[in-house]
């Protein structure tokens, strides 16, 4: 079941719920030809805009953009949107100012992290029904299940497969829906993990093979120094301690903003 924080973040983060714009790029294909139009009515219409015509003297081909305004889920990692922020307070800091000081002037700075990668929620009518069964207990890859909706009530999933970069003044804290709590932001790093890069990695199939159990779920645990660690829950109800261990060079603590952006 997906659990939320009673509080949305005041700042933006990974699994926050916003009500923002999000846009796929799309081939040929019934599409409004004429200028920019008022934005959709209701949450979760989808407008076909013409970008550009195919040029038969050049390689460009026919795009078009699928956009569409609803509850989006915020997938950069919380490192990535805080990254130039934290950079610049670094300097500050290194110039004389105080911690308050910097933070304050960082974040007055509307260039540092300008940009997001979201995905919208989308409703399982869009799904075929055979399918459902699947995304809703996160069996199936490049999908993540959300359930229980806060002011809502409804259940959505999220395909991993259509992410979209928007601007961070396209979410602001006023259209914040609700924040994934702890544990549902680890299970949404690993869906990404596995929707991105662990398929191209046998080291699940090998542990299934090994232990002759199906992995049914996978945990995240909070990183402790240079080692990752996952918890592995099998078929039968045993549970796998897995550590991934990375030597690097020391990272400086990082400083996390004080306030949302309108």
């Amino acid at each position: 079941m997906t659990a939320y924080e009673d509080v949305p973040h005041p700042t933006l983060r990974q699994g926050d719920i916003i009500l923002a714009p999000s846009a796929v790029l799309v081939g040929p294909g019934p599409r409004d030809l004429g200028a920019p139009r008022k934005g959709p009515a209701r949450l979760g219409d989808v407008q076909r805009l013409a970008l550009w015509d195919a040029d038969s003297t050049g390689p460009s081909p026919d795009v078009s953009a699928e956009l569409r305004f609803s509850p989006v889920l915020v997938l950069s990692h919380d490192c990535d949107l805080e990254k130039d922020f934290n950079e610049r307070v670094r300097e500050l800091l290194a110039a004389g100012r105080t911690e308050a000081q910097a933070v304050a002037e960082a974040e007055s700075d509307p260039t540092l992290d300008p940009f997001a990668v979201v995905a919208p929620l989308l409703p399982y009518s869009v799904l075929p029904t055979e399918r459902h069964a699947g995304v809703m207990n996160g069996q199936r890859i490049g999908s993540f299940p959300l359930q229980a909706l806060p002011r809502d009530g409804g259940d959505y999933y999220v395909d991993l497969g259509q992410p979209c970069t928007v601007s961070v003044l396209l979410l602001p804290q006023s259209g914040k829906v609700a924040s994934l709590a702890r544990e549902s932001v680890f299970e949404l790093r690993y869906k990404l993990s596995e929707a991105y890069a662990i398929r191209d990695l046998a080291v699940l199939q090998e542990l299934e093979q090994l232990t002759g159990r199906t992995i049914t779920r996978a945990v995240a645990l909070p990183k402790s120094g240079k080692k990752t660690a996952l918890q592995l829950y099998l078929d039968d109800g045993d549970v796998v301690h897995l550590e991934i261990r990375k030597p690097r060079e020391a990272l400086p603590e990082e400083i996390v903003r004080t306030q949302g952006r309108e």
